[in-house]
């Protein structure tokens, strides 16, 4: 008879990294006791625990209902780690869990790779009252697939020249939107609590808040030379993480004269005019040449210099009357020809219309004569409906594209 399977010392290592490790019993809110790796059955008020006995503990006693339960419910051969990821797996979630899982559908019905993914869609937890995704189970939930899908023989290589990855769309519409909440546990004297902790300051914000305590440190020595009192002696020590106002000063420098030019900018406020006594003309732009005014070589042969182009940026751009009155032309002229081509193309449409209100009108009017009459022919009766049945549709069809001439012509 085979011997069962077990726990490895690597699975132990796993679920004792993700369990934490209590050696006070501590109460959780729900008011079950927990102690060591995650036991609960026989934790009570004031019982400690080393942790070597926690660890005997979670082997011969925690794991073993787990590891029969694999065991029997699980169908298709395991390896070791596979084995290791799902005892891990079961004793997060529950056996109960387990059994109507996706996870053990997927085992026994010979899809491992299937099965894997379905170890990370258990990562969400009810914190503070909702149900978040926990950071901590994300991490777990991948460790285990890790677990899982490696192979106790080794990895399989597959080169990246040989076979190139491509996008799966169908995965990465997967891809939770949801953040993921970190939570962190806490043991106020035998009471223990999860919580979310407290976010971490991001790149952007611990930038944003250096160089705001930078600043108010350099206007505060600004302020004191102000005043007239004695400034700090700035420490030359390499240790110092703020900047001394030599430094300060030069990447001002450098920020408002990036190519190291003393010389004012030429730059001329367009809204504002230039400047009195300073020409409204800018630098005169040459076309490509090396150097302005420097003789071109073409063929061995010396071609004189290009002529400078002058570009003036702040010319005012004026409009004759004359071209004003033009333009005025062509949009009348431009909005006449639109309103004759709308009577061209829209004319049969507008007669048909006609033709449809009047043969509605006329089918309508016969159908009521007719109904007083009683005729002795009762097919009479329907004429009077057909005829105006037939008119409307006419004239539904007519007014809808006599519209869109309208439309798309004006």
């Amino acid at each position: 008879m085979a011997r069962p399977m077990r726990t490895s010392r690597q699975g132990l290592e796993l679920i004792k990294s993700f369990e934490g490790f209590r050696a006070r019993a501590a109460q959780l809110p729900t008011g079950i006791w927990i102690i060591g790796y995650g036991h609960t059955q026989s934790a009570r008020r004031g019982l400690t625990v080393s942790a070597s006995d926690a660890e005997l503990l979670l082997r011969h006693h925690d794991l073993l209902a787990i590891e029969q339960a694999i065991v029997d419910r699980v169908l298709a051969p395991l390896n070791q780690n596979e084995f290791d990821a799902l005892v891990s797996f079961v004793f997060n979630i529950g056996v109960e869990a387990f059994i109507a899982s996706d996870v053990l559908a997927h085992l026994n019905s010979g899809d491992r790779l299937q099965a894997a993914d379905a170890l990370t869609f258990w990562r969400k937890g009810q914190i503070e009252g909702e149900m978040r995704v926990i950071d901590a189970l994300v991490r777990r939930r991948a460790t285990e697939k890790a677990m899982f899908l490696e192979h106790p023989s080794g990895r399989a290589s597959v080169p990246s020249a040989l076979v190139t990855p491509i996008l799966d769309v169908a995965a990465s519409l997967m891809t939770p939107r949801e953040r993921a909440v970190i939570v962190e546990t806490r043991v106020d004297g035998d009471r223990a609590t999860a919580a979310k902790a407290k976010p971490a300051a991001n790149s952007p914000q611990a930038a944003a808040r250096a160089v705001n305590e930078r600043l108010t440190r350099i206007l505060g020595e600004n302020a004191t030379l102000a005043s007239g009192q004695t400034p700090p002696v700035a420490d030359n020590d390499s240790s110092h993480d703020g900047a001394s106002i030599d430094e300060i000063t030069r990447a001002v420098s450098a920020l408002a004269d990036p190519l190291g030019m003393d010389e004012p900018s030429s730059v001329i406020d367009v809204a504002k005019g230039p400047p009195d006594g300073i020409e409204r003309r800018r630098t005169p732009r040459t076309p490509s040449a090396p150097l302005y005014g420097s003789p071109l070589e073409f063929g061995g042969a010396m071609l004189p210099p290009a002529e400078p182009i002058i570009v003036d940026d702040l010319e005012q751009v004026r409009i004759s009357d004359e071209e004003i009155e033009r333009r005025i032309a062509e949009n009348d002229n431009y909005h006449d020809d639109t309103w004759y081509e709308v009577m061209r193309e829209g004319w049969p449409f507008a007669l048909l219309a006609g033709l449809g209100i009047i043969g509605f009108l006329i089918g309508i009017d016969r159908f009521f004569r007719e109904a007083y009459k009683l005729a002795d022919r009762t097919s009479d009766i329907y004429v009077g409906p057909l005829l105006a049945l037939g008119s409307g549709v006419i004239l539904v069809i007519s007014a809808y594209y006599l519209m869109r001439v309208l439309v798309r012509r004006t």
